[in-house]
This record gives C-alpha cells, sequence and structure tokens, in this order.
C-alpha cells in the first residue's frame, strides 16, 4: 500500500527531529551545564514523539477516523509539550525564577486542550487525488492551539532577535540568536497553516514549512558549540591549575 503524502511528510519530520534530538543529546553530554542544550533537547525529542503519533496510526489504521482524531489529539499535546520546552527556555535568559511555574502552568493548560480534542476529536479527510490529509480540527480547539504556541514563538522571535542585536562584538551569539529566530518565524507560519488552513496547498505548505524551520532553528542551538578539551592531568594534581 502506498504511503499518501502528508503520511510521508510526517514520517520524515518524525525522522529528521529524531535525528536531531540525538545530535541534541550528543551535544548536551559534551557540554552538560548547557541549559539550552537540554531544553532543546528535550523540545525535539517532544516533536519527534508528536509526529510518531501522526504517521503511525495512518499506516496502521487509515480507515478509522475517530482512532485518528485521537492519535491527533495526542500528537498536539506532544507539540504543546514541546513549545513549553522553548518558553522554558526564554526564561531561564531572561525570569529564570518563573521557568518553573510557567512550565506547570503550560502543561495544565495543554491538559485542558487535550480533554476538550478527546471530547470533539478531529475528523480527518484524506484526498484520495493528491494524498493530502485535512485533519478538520474544531475551529475552538485549533483557535486555543494557535494562541498558546504563538504566545511563546512571538517573544521567542523578539527575544532572540533582541539578543542579536545586542551581542554586537560577539559574532556567536549574534548568529546563533538571529538563526534561532528566522527559525522560529518559519514556524510561525507552518503552526497557522497547521492549525488553520483551509486548503489543500496550504496544509502541504505549512508541513513542508516545519522541516525548515526545525532545522533553521537547530543550526542556531548548535553553531559554533566548542567541544571540552581533553583533561591531561588527573583533577586531584595538586600541579594541575584551573581555568
Amino acid at each position: 500500500m502506498a504511503l499518501q503524502v502528508s503520511t510521508i511528510i510526517d514520517l520524515t519530520n518524525a525522522g529528521v527531529t529524531g535525528y536531531l534530538a540525538f545530535r541534541l543529546y550528543s551535544a548536551f553530554v559534551q557540554n552538560p551545564k548547557s541549559q539550552t542544550l537540554k531544553n532543546f533537547f528535550y523540545l525535539y525529542s517532544m516533536l519527534a514523539i508528536a509526529y510518531i503519533f501522526l504517521f503511525v496510526p495512518r499506516i496502521i489504521a487509515s480507515d478509522q477516523t475517530r482512532f485518528l482524531g485521537y492519535s491527533f489529539a495526542v500528537g498536539n499535546c506532544f507539540f504543546l509539550i514541546a513549545a513549553a520546552f522553548y518558553g522554558k527556555i526564554i526564561l531561564f535568559f531572561t525570569k529564570p525564577q518563573w521557568a518553573k511555574k510557567f512550565f506547570v502552568i503550560f502543561l495544565i493548560l495543554t491538559g485542558i486542550g487535550l480533554v476538550r480534542a478527546f471530547y470533539e476529536p478531529a475528523k480527518p479527510f484524506v484526498d484520495s487525488t493528491t494524498g493530502i490529509t485535512n485533519w478538520n480540527v474544531d475551529l475552538a480547539l485549533g483557535i486555543y492551539y494557535g494562541i498558546m504556541i504563538l504566545a511563546i514563538l512571538i517573544p521567542g522571535i523578539i527575544f532572540f532577535l533582541t539578543r542579536g542585536i545586542q551581542a554586537k562584538t560577539n559574532h556567536v551569539v549574534r548568529i546563533r540568536s538571529n538563526t534561532i529566530a528566522i527559525g522560529t518565524i518559519l514556524l510561525i507560519f507552518t503552526v497557522i497553516t497547521f492549525y488553520l488552513a483551509n486548503t489543500e496547498t496550504l496544509a502541504i505548505l505549512g508541513d513542508l514549512f516545519s522541516v525548515a524551520a526545525l532545522l533553521t532553528v537547530f543550526l542556531g542551538v548548535i553553531y559554533h558549540r566548542p567541544k571540552p578539551i581533553p583533561q591531561i592531568m588527573p583533577n586531584n594534581s595538586l600541579n594541575n591549575p584551573k581555568e
């Protein structure tokens, strides 16, 4: 059985985000004190799980519309958790004392959306000609999800652009921040089309933009991450100067 276009895109996104999560984990192991790398690793891991919930059910039960609606609801839950980690990253730089409270509140709001999504699940329709899936998300729920994610992404753009502008003499921070901001702008287009697209063209463009957006953010995160210098002498040596 040939895979539908939308299924192939979600499968690709799952593979890409899974690989990027692994790369971020490897970078975090090399720099274990980096909260940014740790939270971006969690973020991309949540995205990979979300895409798995979108494509696997369409392979094993493509004719079970209600089941697909429930799997879509769970997948969206993981998208929102990923957004929560993005917000946590921003707060670590700006208001670290608020990071934990924000994360908990956002998860509660995500849980409310999940309950609503199970009460009124999406009603996916697959165009047999194009192979594109229209999820037919409940309009009120789509707006709710969209507002939640945009409330994270818009401040993220402002923060990273401002940080890039202020880093006049630090080209690493400037390039890293500006690249993440550009990727976040692309993510906004993805979010709007994902939840509110009313044509197949917009739906497919949103799916394709998601790959570019996630790759761009990833490149910004790992740009110029130095590897730790191998230690030559034991830590307990009295003659070992600390730098």
